[in-house]
């Protein structure tokens, strides 16, 4: 059972791919209100429910922690998933409200206590956008160094390696999706790389520095593969969303991914390949050149994630003690009429 993100908390503030993938689904349901771990317990007990009678479930993790199940879904049929109170969901076709199963509970508080969440989740944004800006004058001292050439004749030989002896005439017919692998959560940078790669013969590691042409060449990975009427899963990147770190292709059983920091993949399997697009692509002098440019930057973009990571620290401490709330005042009986009503809605279907 496959882990991925929805959501993430990046330098352009909260981004979801929720909205795009909506369509995709058959059927559709949100769980509301409530507090984070009593709409995790919502799914798990779904997911021991459904299990017996559905293999291809997958699950979404909670973009604070990077470990709480906020979403389920099977293949494209359906979608469970949980609506943050900070996010609300626009145009809900079904939802199911946890606060009904709550006793005596203060709206007043739970109210200030989603506000605090709001209010800290606006610095994590700022300091993840700082560190994005710093990120991009580092990649213009890399760029003085780039053979634009050498870039695409990488492009054109990773295209070669995937797509060998590969031809349809489904053109037009590609199915398209987005997901993130991963994210940064409170506890740091978290991926799922290897588990949703595992079923893969094939993957590509790209290694580069900053600008050295990694997410433009996955990019036209997704140009090709969707020019061919493939299914293409792009990942964009947690930090910057405009960037994409991870392409899937799974009926050529391959995936092409970034393996630099804060994500690094290394080969460990039969069927890796890795492509350095520095050694490839770019000059070495660049780095002695700009050496104390460099580091410097690379210091005060550190300083940018890590007080964005505190931030993330503070929201997870108030999601616990809302969760700690809630759980004082839940009713068991009421709770698990709650589950039933949502799994017979969701089998009838």
């Amino acid at each position: 059972m496959s882990n991925y993100f929805w959501r993430a908390h990046t330098s352009h503030g909260y981004v979801s791919l929720l909205d795009e993938a909506i369509p995709s689904f058959k059927e559709i349901h949100f769980i509301k209100g409530g507090s984070r771990t009593l709409r995790e317990n919502v799914m798990n007990l779904l997911l021991n429910k459904q299990v017996q009678q559905r293999a291809h479930f997958t699950r979404y993790v909670h973009p604070v922690d990077g470990k709480t199940i906020e979403g389920i879904s099977d293949q494209h049929r359906l979608l469970v998933m949980s609506e943050d109170p900070l996010h609300p969901i626009k145009d809900k076709v079904s939802s199911f409200d946890l606060n009904e199963c709550l006793s005596s509970v203060s709206s007043e508080k739970i109210n200030e206590m989603i506000e605090e969440m709001s209010q800290i989740e606006a610095g994590v944004h700022q300091s993840f956008r700082k560190g994005k800006e710093i990120h991009e004058i580092k990649e213009e001292y890399y760029l003085k160094g780039m053979d634009f050439a050498k870039a695409d004749k990488a492009a054109e030989d990773v295209i070669a390696l995937m797509f060998d002896g590969y031809h349809t005439n489904s053109v037009g017919n590609s199915l398209s999706d987005k997901r993130f692998f991963g994210g940064a959560t409170a506890f740091g940078a978290v991926n799922f790389i290897h588990s949703i790669t595992q079923p893969l013969a094939n993957r590509i590691i790209i290694k580069g520095r900053s600008g050295s042409g990694k997410s433009t060449l996955m990019r036209k990975i997704v140009k090709h593969g969707k020019s061919l009427g493939l299914h293409v899963r792009s990942f964009p990147c947690g930090l910057d969303p405009d960037s994409l770190d991870m392409v899937v292709l799974p009926e050529l059983g391959y995936a092409i991914l970034d393996g630099t920091a804060p994500h690094v993949i290394n080969p460990t399997r039969k069927g890796d390949h890795v492509i350095d697009m520095f050694e490839r692509c770019m000059d070495p002098e660049v780095e002695k050149t700009y050496e104390n440019e460099l580091e410097d930057l690379s210091s005060e973009y550190i300083k940018k994630m890590k007080s964005g990571t505190e931030g993330l620290k503070l929201m997870n401490k108030l999601e616990s003690q809302l969760d700690e709330y809630c759980q004082r005042h839940i009713n068991e009986g009421a709770f698990t009429q709650f589950v039933n009503e949502v799994n017979e809605k969701i089998s009838h279907n």
